[in-house]
């Protein structure tokens, strides 16, 4: 776990979003690439994060030359493949162990939401405008957008049973964010997301595989697992 924070920060970074369920995804009729923009990675030069959907499987890319990545949901065997370009390697985890080992944020976890009703419109589609606070008066902003899936995003600690209605709610009936702003109690706003532009199209199903001819290295990251613990 540890491994992966510090080959790929972009692996953790979406974890901030406090929302989605590896485990669970909603049947869509979206198929194409929403290019997402993180705070974190505009801050550091980074560009965009490429955010492939088909059917209900994910593929987000990330990185650029040697740092050039992959992460690949596969929640019908919840399996994640985490694919290294510059090692023409891959490694597949387990996402219910993966869920287990991570530390939920208490933060989040008294919180309490509502759906505005207001609409947005971001990158030529529509979302609704959520609030969600919790009890030290730090707040989220999320346009939701419905009929795109679930967002996904490893050891999200969401994931569990003990998660706020409200990203229970995100995750059973399907919910994509499209933009997430964070406000903290002393009055600080920043855009942790933003979709910067969406393309509709069919995506070829070897995106959503694991590379041919790339090296196995699974073994690898279960022996991280176990020392981690």
């Amino acid at each position: 776990m540890k491994y992966l924070k510090k080959i790929c920060p972009i692996a953790m970074l979406s974890a901030v979003l406090l929302m989605g369920n590896v485990l669970n995804s909603q049947a869509q009729n979206f198929e194409g690439i929403i290019y997402y923009q993180f705070a974190e990675m505009e801050q550091s030069g980074m560009d965009e994060l490429e955010y492939m959907i088909k059917d209900e499987n994910i593929r987000i890319q990330f990185g650029e030359g040697q740092h050039q990545g992959a992460m690949i949901f596969i929640p019908e065997s919840s399996k994640m493949l985490f694919v290294l370009e510059n090692m023409k390697s891959y490694m597949a985890i387990d996402m219910n162990e993966w869920a287990d080992q991570e530390v939920a944020d208490e933060e989040w976890q008294e919180s309490d939401y509502q759906k505005t009703g207001g609409t947005k419109e971001i990158a030529g589609y529509t979302c609704e405008v959520w609030e969600i606070s919790n009890q030290e008066g730090d707040e989220l902003s999320m346009c939701m957008a419905e009929g795109m899936g679930t967002f996904m995003t490893p050891g999200n600690p969401m994931a569990r049973q003990n998660a706020p209605e409200w990203a229970k709610k995100i995750s059973s009936e399907g919910f994509m964010p499209l933009e997430v702003i964070e406000k903290s109690a002393n009055g600080e706003s920043i855009t942790q997301l933003r979709a910067n532009r969406i393309e509709e199209q069919a995506l070829e199903s070897s995106l959503f595989k694991a590379p041919n001819g790339y090296k196995d290295m699974s073994s690898m990251m279960e022996q991280m697992m176990k020392h981690n613990n």
